[in-house]
């Protein structure tokens, strides 16, 4: 693994949910194909399973597309098992702003519902599950882990680390991503003051690799701009303390019909190209430079709150 140019800001695009919850090949490979053009290496979340009994390693198509798209340099990360509904913990407040319900509602809703099944024995079955069928289907494991929804409790990262998976990346630094999504552009607040701004221990054997947020989800054309704006106030504040970027954007809107989500990132990617010259580098890369001691991984104060609900379950 070649590491990183220590001189550059390393920017990490992240894809979310191509396999069991997005099958369509087509958006997977317009999705590649548009990085292709940018010159863009991109780590994508990969869901193992879906509906009806689709399984990642039983699609040789989808095999086949995977193995190629990491010898072009992009690279895969575990997202989930099947991305169901709370599938691995609560959902954070911010996936509250696009449904448009109250947070706590919703979560009491869900603990009545789901909560039963949030223990780290069954978590890490299901874990052992999905890097089955991921390894089967892309030849190693994947290094990194985020679950869909961005769901998550102590248990989780429990077991996460109980089947040998250091890395998460499932805490977002700048929930205003989410507000846009919702149609909310004032007075959406500003950074999650729990989750730090760079790489940290999340708990004594798990590091999570923080999302700055998503700016490239049902945009609508009036408000191009006002979400690339986000994305380099957010570069510029992030860059400012530590040289690591990771957004999050999802191949259902990178690869669909409208036009809309590709024109985000390819003003983001031109301003970071000119204003920070970064350099854009996948998420394994990422981590060799952290295990290299080339990017440091910082022990914040209060870590284990988990952000309040996650305390307790």
């Amino acid at each position: 693994m070649t590491q990183t140019d220590a001189s550059h800001k390393r920017f990490v695009v992240t894809v979310d949910d191509p396999g069991g919850l997005v099958q369509d090949l087509g958006i997977f490979q317009k999705t590649l194909d548009f990085f292709a053009e940018e010159e863009v290496t991109a780590s994508s979340f990969v869901v193992p399973t879906g509906n009806d009994g689709w399984q990642l390693d039983q699609h040789q198509e989808w095999v086949d597309a995977l193995r190629n798209a990491e010898q072009q340099g992009h690279d895969f990360q575990l997202h989930g098992l099947d991305h169901s509904h709370c599938e691995f913990g609560a959902h954070p407040a911010l996936m509250s702003i696009m449904g448009g319900a109250d947070y706590e509602t919703r979560l009491k809703a869900d603990i009545a519902q789901f909560g039963h099944l949030w223990r780290r024995d069954l978590f890490a079955r299901k874990l052992q599950t999905a890097l089955s069928i991921f390894e089967k289907a892309v030849g190693h494991r994947p290094l990194a882990f985020r679950t869909g929804a961005l769901s998550q409790s102590r248990q989780l990262y429990q077991a996460v680390a109980e089947v040998g998976l250091r890395y998460v990346s499932n805490r977002v630094i700048d929930p205003r991503g989410w507000h846009y999504i919702g149609g909310n552009y004032q007075d959406c607040g500003d950074w999650e003051p729990e989750v730090p701004p760079r790489p940290y221990w999340l708990t004594d054997e798990v590091v999570d690799l923080p999302i700055s947020s998503e700016y490239a989800w049902r945009v609508p054309p009036e408000k191009i701009e006002k979400h690339v704006s986000l994305a380099v106030e957010d570069m510029r504040r992030i860059y400012s303390l530590c040289d690591v970027f990771i957004l999050v954007c999802h191949v259902q809107e990178v690869g669909g019909d409208l036009p809309y989500p590709q024109q985000v990132l390819r003003s983001i990617f031109a301003t970071a190209r000119k204003d920070f010259q970064v350099q854009f580098i996948t998420l394994r890369q990422l981590i060799a430079d952290i295990e290299s001691d080339l990017v440091p991984v910082i022990t914040p104060e209060g870590r284990e709150s988990y952000g309040g609900y996650y305390n307790g379950h």
